[in-house]
């Protein structure tokens, strides 16, 4: 445990120097794209319910309510999560500089968890770190930063590669409790075709890791770790497989086989990724830049025998490339008879198996070389290896404050300045013993460290210039203040977005409610819905016919956002179904439909709305002949309706909405939101962590000194016998 904080203490100080235009007190950047936009307003929306002691649950603010708890990708059981929040509570908002620090301790994680696995295998110390580094800091975790749950899971997966690695040495089952509790992290993180790529991962090293009699023994402990880990995140597990039943699955698995998608992990700026040049279409060419030490290492291990130690490596390699190439069809076509798989797995994620497998190789291809006795080198080569270093390094910094990188093929003379003075320093370094050799190796992995954050940070994939948009209860960016004012009033009505309107991330953080939306829980019934009122644009975002009074009524439309560029603004503005909200000299606009129904609907019936909460709406209601109340919220199992505290059925209106039948008179009327499997899934999770727990306990004794030595008595014996 001491080494464990040693080494985590030191990769926090390092990612911090690797990321410090990110964080305080430079801040001159920050993580943008999906982080910003889509998990951040999640983590704001469950600390704000936390705060006022309340589970979130349900989340009203897009496809007219989708289950919060249901999306894996809330974190919301993830303990970093609740790190998060703790250090958090004191304030009356969560900042984005909070989970970019969060983030960026994940990193630190990742480094840490890698460097004391290698070591485990008793690689050299400098190999270890050369290994840790390709890992955690070079091009594919520099452009996987954008995801939280991604970079979650990546993190945890070295701890599951030290229990497989114990379980083989020892023979026994029992350390195998370090799988279970990563992939139970890795899980509760967030992403789960990350998760699905770290059991396979886990599981072709299992099986290639010990000798071939043993070896399925070992998968099939692999395996049940795994399922143990879903038992232990039951409370997330139940509520996505219930939300799974009401959606369409998503086939996003096919497989990437042009070689120019492969060139980035070589080359480290082909395609211009500056944070300030021109927009350009890339596609799938994402920087996975290897560096120096990723390239020689690999090369190193590949060609220096003996082989066996790397085989597990290599195959973790080779079949996370098969799963991302998807040769022939081989894989495709055998899980497209699934509506799971091919939802579940997708080529691009399967590139964090073989990061892992590549670090992996990194660090056994320098341990052979770190570990031969060289000559030492001339008296020159240390001075010559100092100053080229030196120059190659202030040539990086230079350039990466904007000076602008070399594009396409000559990106490519980096990469081969790059290796040949890493190359040189390595010789030099192997020659060299006691403090020249520790103070060379220091100095080899800041000119490592320079070269990864000279490429891999502030670019246009993982930085946007200047802090986060602050979204407040007293103004909305770019909006006129008396419209705004109008909006953040409580309301009974929905707002629609139309071409160029705010983000949807904006609705959860200043608790606006709109039947659009972006989220993988998009149900079937309301995707019907939206086609029956609008059209769809991609496979999880429509618009409105605004033109169609019945579009707006249905969902209880009243306010219309959209931007400047909009095309359409003037003939709806000069439209007699909307009227102006504001000044339009911002750029969004507001238009208001004058002629809204609010989402509560009784004809000819009196509603008040005495509670408008996420997870519960109590109506007074007053008919003199009843009828059907209609919801303009999602229907989903786990709402209940009561009358006066009496149970009342919920039926489907428009096929995706709610309704219920009240009689004639005054009534109260709930609509109230309980996870339906949340009970069952916390009692399985603590049964789940009770094995995990005398599992761990089992194990740690086990390794205990005095059992060890226990057991080492144990074997002397019977080999004298």
């Amino acid at each position: 445990m001491r080494t464990f904080f040693k080494v985590f203490l030191s990769a926090l100080a390092g990612t911090w120097a690797f990321f410090f235009e990110y964080l305080p007190p430079l801040r001159s950047v920050r993580l943008p794209y999906d982080m910003e936009g889509y998990h951040f307003p999640l983590f704001q929306y469950a600390f704000l319910s936390l705060k006022q002691g309340v589970l979130p649950q349900w989340d009203p603010s897009i496809y007219g309510g989708v289950s919060f708890l249901a999306n894996v990708q809330t974190a919301l059981f993830y303990p970093l999560t609740w790190l998060m929040f703790l250090t958090s509570w004191d304030k009356e908002l969560l900042s984005y500089d909070s989970l970019q620090k969060l983030q960026f301790l994940q990193v630190a994680l990742a480094f840490t968890l890698c460097y004391l696995w290698l070591s485990r295998r008793h690689l050299q110390t400098l190999a270890c770190v050369l290994g840790a580094g390709v890992f955690a800091y070079s091009g594919y975790l520099c452009t996987q930063l954008q995801h939280f749950g991604l970079v979650g899971t990546y993190a945890w997966m070295p701890l599951a590669f030290i229990g497989i690695d114990e379980a083989a040495e020892g023979r026994t089952w029992k350390p195998l409790w370090k799988v279970t509790l990563a992939a139970a992290m890795a899980f509760l993180a967030g992403y789960p075709p990350t998760w699905a790529v770290f059991a396979i991962a886990a599981g072709t090293y299992a099986l290639l890791r010990d000798d071939w009699r043993r070896a399925p023994l070992l998968a099939a402990g692999v395996v049940l770790c795994f399922v143990l880990a879903l038992v232990i995140c039951a409370v997330q597990v139940l509520p996505v497989w219930e939300a799974t039943q009401f959606r369409d699955p998503e086939n996003r698995y096919g497989g990437i086989q042009d070689p120019m998608f492969f060139l980035n992990y070589l080359v480290p700026n082909y395609y211009d990724y500056a944070i300030d040049a021109a927009v350009q279409p890339f596609g799938r060419n994402d920087l996975f830049y290897l560096g120096a030490p990723g390239i020689a290492g690999v090369l190193l291990a590949v060609f220096t025998r003996p082989w066996r130690p790397i085989l597990p490596l290599a195959g973790v390699v080779a079949v996370s490339l098969v799963f991302v190439i998807n040769p022939f069809d081989v894989v495709g076509s055998s899980i497209r008879h699934s509506t799971l798989l091919p939802d579940l797995l997708r080529d691009y994620y399967f590139l964090a198996g073989a990061a892992i497998g590549i670090a992996g190789l990194t660090a056994h291809g320098f341990d052979r070389v770190l570990a031969s006795h060289s000559k030492p080198a001339p008296p020159w080569a240390l001075a010559l290896t100092l100053l080229l270093m030196t120059l190659w390094i202030v040539f990086d910094l230079w350039r990466w404050t904007g000076k602008g990188f070399a594009v396409g093929w000559a990106s490519l003379g980096d990469t081969a300045i790059a290796l040949a003075v890493f190359s040189l320093a390595l010789w030099v370094l192997c020659g060299e013993r006691n403090q020249r050799r520790r103070w060379l190796a220091v100095a080899l992995v800041i000119f490592v460290g320079v070269d990864y954050k000279a490429f891999g940070t502030s670019k246009r994939f993982d930085a946007s210039a200047g802090t986060a948009l602050v979204y407040s209860s007293s103004e909305f960016p770019a909006m006129d203040p008396e419209a705004f004012e109008i909006l953040r009033q409580p309301s009974d009505y929905r707002v629609a977005l139309h071409d160029f309107g705010p983000p949807q991330s904006a609705l959860r953080q200043v608790g606006w409610r709109s039947p659009q939306g972006f989220d993988p829980l998009l149900t079937s019934d309301y995707r019907e819905l939206g086609e029956r009122y609008g059209r769809w644009v991609d496979d999880r975002g429509f618009s409105l016919d605004l033109l169609r009074p019945e579009s707006l009524q249905v969902f209880g439309v009243r306010y219309i956002l959209l931007g400047d560029p909009a095309a359409d603004y003037p003939a709806l503005r000069a439209n007699p179904l909307f009227r102006s909200v504001g000044s339009d000299q911002y750029y969004y606009k507001v238009l208001e439909y004058p002629d809204a129904k609010p989402v509560y609907q009784l004809e000819g019936g009196k509603i008040t709305v005495s509670n408008r909460a996420a997870d519960q709406r109590v109506l007074q209601i007053d008919s003199a002949q009843g009828g059907l109340l209609t919801f303009a919220e999602a229907w989903y199992p786990g709402w209940s309706a009561l009358l006066d505290g009496a149970p009342l059925q919920i039926e489907k209106w428009e096929g995706a909405l709610q309704a219920v039948r009240v009689p004639a008179g005054a009534h109260t009327v709930e609509f109230i939101y309980a996870e339906r499997l949340l009970p069952l899934g916390g009692a399985i999770s603590l049964a789940g962590l009770a094995l995990l727990i005398l599992h761990a306990a089992a194990g740690i004794a086990a390794a205990s000194p005095a059992s060890r030595l226990a057991n080492q008595s144990g074997t002397d014996r019977r080999y004298n016998q």
